[in-house]
């Protein structure tokens, strides 16, 4: 069996081509820039996230095995071994649905890439320069098979953040292994058998779960690998391979991940979308267009007959919940979320409390919301240029709408400088003093300059137990 395609490399080997020549001197400022801010959102999203109680029990889960002093689990005074810190590190990230966006993968980068990337390069004492060229590396590869799979791949059940972003967080361990370009191509062979994660668990500990298991099993593969452990090189577009399984019978344009890898990177174009509202993505666009309306029509909740949202297709493969029970659910509920922001005119963390989701007030709005797919958002189509429009009814025969594309925070509507630091703070607050804070700002800040990652790492520890 070969592992040639026909004129050349299996895709796989052509991604481990890039990853093992990925350099960070090559970095373009832009990407540099991106990078960091990505970090710095990521950081300030899993430090919040460490107090859930998601991130306590899989912390409970690995207690009994948490004997080596390998790495920091971030927003706690605990060490663990890399494979547990990524583990429970990328649960933390992800815990709150409250981490960045990117439309090629249709899902969250960062996330299961900076958890399995921090850990590794914190036990190898890696430089942040390092650290910033596995990051870029592993994003880049997620992204690019995004391409060529999405948004058949998502459409059929699968969280993309986790089968996909396992290859990236398999890359970027690759890249802080130093490992060759065989290699590198072995443990994204590797990870091919390891993704997993489905939508179905959505609104559930599982989500989460999803991408702390990606960013272990990245790790785990690109350590086989270093011991030579092996995987086919063709297991993408082999017949019986990922495209094959995962691709829900489509063909995957193989082109689309392999043509322009790093040029640009993904993390600029299309870029990276930080979220404003801890909650699923495909509620933002209905929330900035609800918080618009009742700021501007000074809307009384008791006021309101109705609420319909019309959203793209893929949006009700997301938000499953109709009736939200529990703050998690409630993150996937377009009811509730659209109920809860006319009621508090406002979307933050203290909204998915759970206290706050089984509220009477809430309850009783909720039910008045409606979501359907809006006849213009029916094909994949029209996914460049989806959008969400809400029509709210008052008891006084009013109806108010308003349609948003760009919901603040994607790239086309970006949070400025002092928007991204602002969340940065509010989630770190939940477990780091102030002056604990600042440093973490200054440390991503300058993070190609730092020699040694170990030492940044541990400004992450907190007081979550």
């Amino acid at each position: 069996m070969t592992n040639r395609q026909q004129g050349g490399l299996s895709v796989i080997e052509q991604l481990a081509s890039y990853v093992a020549t990925e350099s960070f001197d090559k970095f373009p400022e832009a990407t540099v820039r991106a990078a960091r801010r990505a970090i710095l959102d990521t950081l300030g999203v899993t430090l919040a996230g460490s107090v859930e109680p998601t991130a306590a029990r899989v912390r409970a889960m690995i207690a009994h095995r948490r004997t080596a002093d390998e790495a920091t689990l971030i927003g706690t005074a605990l060490r663990g071994a890399v494979e547990d810190a990524a583990l429970a590190n990328g649960t933390a990230s992800h815990a709150l649905d409250y981490d960045d966006l990117n439309q090629s993968l249709s899902g969250h980068p960062s996330v299961p890439i900076l958890a399995a990337a921090l850990a590794l390069a914190e036990r190898r004492r890696a430089s942040g320069a390092a650290l910033l060229a596995a990051f870029v590396a592993g994003v880049e590869v997620e992204a690019k098979l995004g391409r060529a799979l999405n948004p058949a791949h998502y459409e059929i059940g699968w969280h993309a953040t986790a089968t996909l972003g396992v290859f990236g967080a398999a890359a970027a361990a690759a890249k802080l292994l130093g490992l060759s370009a065989e290699r590198t191509a072995h443990a994204l062979a590797i990870a091919a058998s390891m993704a997993s994660g489905i939508k179905a668990n959505f609104g559930t500990d599982c989500k989460p779960l999803h991408v702390g298991h990606a960013a272990r099993c990245g790790i785990e593969a690109a350590l086989l690998a270093e011991t030579g452990f092996t995987g086919n090189p063709r297991a993408l577009e082999h017949g019986d391979g990922f495209g094959a399984t995962h691709g829900a019978g489509s063909r995957p344009a193989w082109d689309l991940t392999t043509t322009g890898l790093g040029a640009p990177h993904d993390l600029v174009d299309p870029g990276i979308g930080v979220k404003r509202f801890p909650a699923c993505a495909s509620t933002h666009q209905a929330l900035d267009a609800t918080l618009a309306l009742a700021a501007e029509h000074a809307i009384e909740p008791k006021a309101v007959e109705a609420v319909e949202c019309g959203v793209s297709y893929m949006a009700p493969h997301q938000l499953i919940y109709d009736r939200a029970e529990t703050g998690l659910q409630g993150k996937f509920s377009m009811p509730y979320c659209v109920a809860v922001a006319l009621l508090d005119r406002t979307v933050g963390l203290a909204q998915f409390a759970d206290a706050r989701v089984q509220r009477a007030d809430v309850q009783a709005l909720m039910p008045k919301v409606r979501m359907f797919v809006h006849p213009e958002q029916t094909t994949r189509e029209s996914l460049p240029t989806r959008f969400s429009e809400v029509a709210i009814t008052l008891n006084d025969g009013r109806r108010l709408s308003r349609r948003v594309r760009h919901a603040k925070g994607q790239p086309q509507n970006p949070l400025t400088d002092e928007e991204l630091t602002t969340k940065f703070y509010d989630c770190a607050a939940r477990v780091l003093p102030r002056e604990r804070a600042d440093s973490v700002l200054a440390a991503v800040q300058a993070l190609d300059a730092a020699p040694d990652v170990s030492v940044f790492a541990r400004l992450l520890s907190g007081s979550a137990r």
